[in-house]
């Protein structure tokens, strides 16, 4: 079967074959006389004219555009490259050669990064987008006064500056800005609080501040003893609180959420407190209404209260005079009547 396959092949495709040899070989030996003589007879700033001629075209004719993504913007750090680093690090597709990790204390999972020089090409939409963090060594000499001038003060603090290129086809530019940037810091910011350890803030009066811990508890909504049809509802509301804070502003109204918990002690309302903390990633604040001395230092403590928390008010009953409305309404009118209105 070999023999007759061997004898299909014609002389005349062989002596194609060998011009086409013949003929790249020429193109290639030609290519290195040219370049020899650019180099060995031409001025050399006759040949820097050569080569950025050179290179204006190719950019002219070129469908590629690519956006520089800097780490800071004068003393405040970039957003863009902040969640830049954050999503292109999480990407499950990720094929590169050299990975970062890291973790901080308020994070519960290793932090995963793309190391210098590596590329990450994301797919968006059905389109693709190639990243490259591009890191440069600034020499100490250089670091006080030339990077002053460009305006970014932190790299004269820094041994490297870093940026992201991204690049695309230019047919996708208005892609980039309206829908692909969006995602990306949408993707970042929930990647971040996914990573966050929640904390318990307890407000200390003497110092007029909160004292913060890791909650560390364990409870969770796959552990928690309370029946399913309950369980059910229950994250049903808080998954759609959670997504509905367009809603919320659509409507009109604050984006928060009440709940009011009753039963004797260790019938598991801290534990529930717990899992909607662990299930939402909040912080807890453990607010004491008898610290409070008047309305205004309610607001204050209120504010001071960061955004995505649950506040935990112990004992409500206890901590403030209830009355109900209807009898103080009631007691109104009845003193007005006896004063003859």
């Amino acid at each position: 079967m070999a023999d007759e396959k061997a004898a299909l092949i014609s002389p005349q495709t062989v002596a194609n074959a060998k011009l086409i040899v013949s003929t790249a070989a020429s193109l290639a030996a030609s290519a290195v006389l040219i370049r020899a003589i650019v180099n060995d007879f031409l001025p050399s700033q006759f040949h820097t004219y050569l080569t950025s001629r050179f290179h204006s075209l190719s950019r002219r004719f070129s469908f590629q555009l690519t956006i520089v993504v800097e780490e800071f913007q004068g003393f405040a750090i970039n957003q863009v490259f902040e969640a830049a680093e954050i999503y292109l690090g999480s990407l499950s597709n990720i094929s590169v050669q050299r990975i970062r990790v890291g973790k901080t204390e308020n994070e519960m999972d290793l932090a995963v990064s793309v190391d210098s020089n590596e590329e990450v090409v994301d797919v968006f939409e059905g389109k693709k987008f190639k990243w490259k963090l591009i890191t440069t060594q600034v020499e100490a000499s250089s670091r006080s006064g030339r990077n002053q001038e460009m305006g970014d003060l932190n790299s004269s603090l820094r041994s490297e500056v870093r940026s992201f290129e991204l690049t695309f086809n230019k047919k996708h530019k208005e892609k980039v800005f309206k829908s692909y940037f969006p995602y990306l810091l949408e993707r970042a910011k929930a990647i971040r609080e996914q990573r966050k350890t929640v904390k318990i803030h307890n407000f200390n009066p003497w110092e007029w501040c909160y004292q913060s811990f890791n909650l560390n508890h364990p409870m969770n909504f796959d552990t928690i003893a309370v029946d399913s049809e309950l369980k059910r509802e229950f994250l049903e509301d808080l998954d759609n609180f959670i997504n509905g804070k367009d809603y919320y502003k659509k409507i009109g109204k604050v984006w928060k959420r009440g709940y009011l918990l009753y039963g004797p002690p260790g019938t598991g309302k801290t534990s529930l407190i717990a899992a909607m903390a662990n299930h939402l990633k909040f912080d807890i604040y453990d607010l004491d209404l008898n610290n409070i001395q008047g309305n205004t230092q309610l607001k204050n403590m209120l504010l001071s209260i960061s955004s995505r928390s649950i506040i935990v008010i112990e004992d409500i009953d206890c901590s403030i005079k209830l009355q109900n409305r209807d009898s103080e309404d009631q007691a109104q009118n009845e003193g007005n009547s006896n004063k003859g209105f």
